[in-house]
């Protein structure tokens, strides 16, 4: 497939088969429900298809790319192609799987999405800029690991060099694998308001606590001794609950 690249969809297209194949081995069941994010050129449909999935949905910004991904996988009766911004994409299916190399650009945005389905995903593996993946599994707390922590636990997989790209990016990547927690954090009817809550005191994340909760009455005051970072999530939760913004 020869296509021109990108610059405003964030467009790297993953060239080697082996991240491919080390990828697509993280999968562990066959006739699974899948969602595919930005499937490019198709290189890493190819192996997931090996995986034999039940449904495969592939949802591609570039209305360019649909064409010759039309033709490519045109035989196979359970890949469903979607000309789509995934941002703006109602997902209603119940997915087993949703995989994707997501555009470094969108991967919080994409990212706060999938956490927040009503239906989770029993499982995601997805892979991001490197510096992005470290924040994602900091041991300290930061306003996107404590809302994905409410919902899934995070494992990392692997790094992925740079040069494994075409365009070569300018940083290298990680696949981190998400693993629905049997019982979410947060209630339903809790998650906007924690939204609200980790962004705010994330906002003010060189400050203790105590200064930035200041004007709220907590039972236990010394867990606002500590900035918001150094928290275990339990405890963020805890104190969430008590402020209720």
């Amino acid at each position: 497939m020869h296509v021109k690249l990108k610059k405003k969809f964030g467009q790297n297209f993953l060239i080697d088969k082996n991240i491919s194949y080390k990828i697509v081995n993280l999968i562990s069941n066959n006739n699974l429900n899948i969602l595919e994010i930005g499937p490019g050129d198709g290189k890493l449909t190819e192996s997931i298809i090996k995986k034999k999935p039940k449904n495969l949905d592939l949802v591609e910004i570039d209305k360019d790319l649909i064409f010759d991904l039309s033709n490519n996988f045109k035989s196979y009766k359970f890949i469903n192609i979607i000309n789509e911004d995934i941002l703006k994409f109602n997902i209603n299916k119940n997915y087993d799987l949703v995989i994707s190399n997501l555009p470094y650009n969108l991967s919080s945005k994409v990212l706060e999405k999938l956490v927040l389905l009503k239906q989770n995903p029993k499982v995601m593996i997805l892979m991001f800029q490197k510096e992005f993946a470290e924040r994602l599994l900091s041991q300290n707390l930061n306003s996107i690991n404590s809302l994905t922590n409410c919902f899934f636990k995070i494992k990392f997989q692997f790094n992925v060099s740079k040069y494994c790209f075409k365009p070569v990016p300018k940083v290298e990547s990680s696949v981190l694998k998400f693993e629905k927690l049997e019982k979410s954090i947060l209630k339903k009817n809790e998650i906007q308001n924690f939204i609200k809550f980790k962004r705010y005191i994330f906002s003010h994340k060189r400050k203790s606590l105590k200064k930035v909760l200041k004007k709220y009455n907590i039972y236990d005051r010394d867990k606002l001794d500590l900035r918001a970072e150094k928290l275990n999530l339990s405890d963020l939760v805890d104190i969430f609950r008590e402020v209720r913004l």
